[in-house]
């Protein structure tokens, strides 16, 4: 029998992801609607995937640095934790404490900052040249990218591929994911921001990356000023259509998918519902993916209610 690869001995000690459910709503105008619900993936959210694919490819041995809005510092937390790998992570001061706590909880090194996630990034990559550390992006990096494909392979095992697929930008990991999957197929992508943050819808436009002047909410996960480099170049090769949502329909969408399925989501992880609301297609199946888990009962609450 061969010598398996270091790299290969490595990955056994991290869990793979899980294959999280794809549930029926009722159709909402819709001829079917799907939601891929990834509130149930370790972590809480889609971020493990990406994590847990690009650890088991680093070489052993290095400290771990990365920036969040929170979900992704959970997911590379676990991942980790399972390799027993130092790991500093830089946080905007307003991110919400029960994404701090699951971070936190899996030993990482949690560093509060003041600013959005583009001044975390900024100092996270300083430190991380400082101390000779390897920096880990949130999205804009071709493992992690890689490694959120297996999301959408699970929708096809479990479904068959949609008519259109509804999905949060954010940075553009996922939706350029989707569309490295998909994109050559039959399967409209839309990508969905929120209104007072459109990154990569202006970027598109513009034929070139551009940065926001300011990026706040409560769905933090939206809240990103600048989109990635190789997302970009993805989204833009493919032509993505983007979508922008209001505070109303992400409050809409939150309640919706805790009544009709038991999901609690946080504000970012319901804007694939909130853009597919809008425009039910009754010749068509929908498939909109919900991620993000990791909000309390109390915020959740707070959130969904109407101002």
């Amino acid at each position: 029998m061969g010598t398996r690869s270091v790299a290969g001995r490595r990955a056994d000690r991290l869990t793979e992801p899980i294959v999280t459910p794809l549930v029926d709503l009722p159709r909402h105008g819709w001829g079917r609607l799907l939601i891929k619900d990834e509130t149930k993936q370790i972590s809480g959210a889609f971020k493990y995937r990406g994590s847990f694919h690009k650890l088991s490819r680093c070489a052993a041995g290095r400290q771990l640095v990365t920036a969040s809005t929170g979900n992704h510092a959970a997911g590379l937390a676990h991942a980790a934790a399972a390799m027993r790998w130092p790991l500093v992570v830089f946080l905007p001061d307003t991110t919400p404490a029960k994404k701090i706590a699951n971070a936190r909880n899996c030993g990482a090194t949690i560093l509060l900052r003041q600013g959005d996630y583009d001044a975390c990034e900024a100092e996270a990559r300083g430190y991380a040249a400082a101390v000779g550390a390897t920096f880990v992006h949130s999205f804009d990096d071709e493992e992690i990218i890689a490694g959120h494909r297996t999301l959408f392979r699970e929708i096809e095992t479990a479904g068959g591929r949609p008519d259109t697929l509804y999905v949060p930008v954010g940075g553009g990991g996922l939706v350029s994911a989707a569309i490295r999957e998909w994109g050559a197929r039959p399967v409209r992508v839309v990508g969905v921001e929120h209104a007072d943050a459109p990154a990569m819808q202006r970027s598109l436009r513009a034929g070139r990356r551009l940065t926001l002047r300011r990026a706040s909410g409560f769905a933090e996960g939206l809240m990103v000023r600048a989109v990635g480099r190789v997302t970009f170049e993805v989204c833009a090769d493919y032509g993505l259509p983007v979508q922008t949502v209001t505070d109303a329909e992400l409050r809409r969408a939150m309640r919706i998918l805790h009544d009709e399925a038991g999901i609690r989501v946080e504000g970012a992880g319901a804007a694939a519902l909130a853009a597919a609301l809008r425009e039910p297609d009754p010749r068509r199946r929908a498939v909109c993916v919900a991620s993000g888990g990791n909000v309390s009962p109390r915020a959740w609450d707070d959130f969904t209610h109407e101002p």
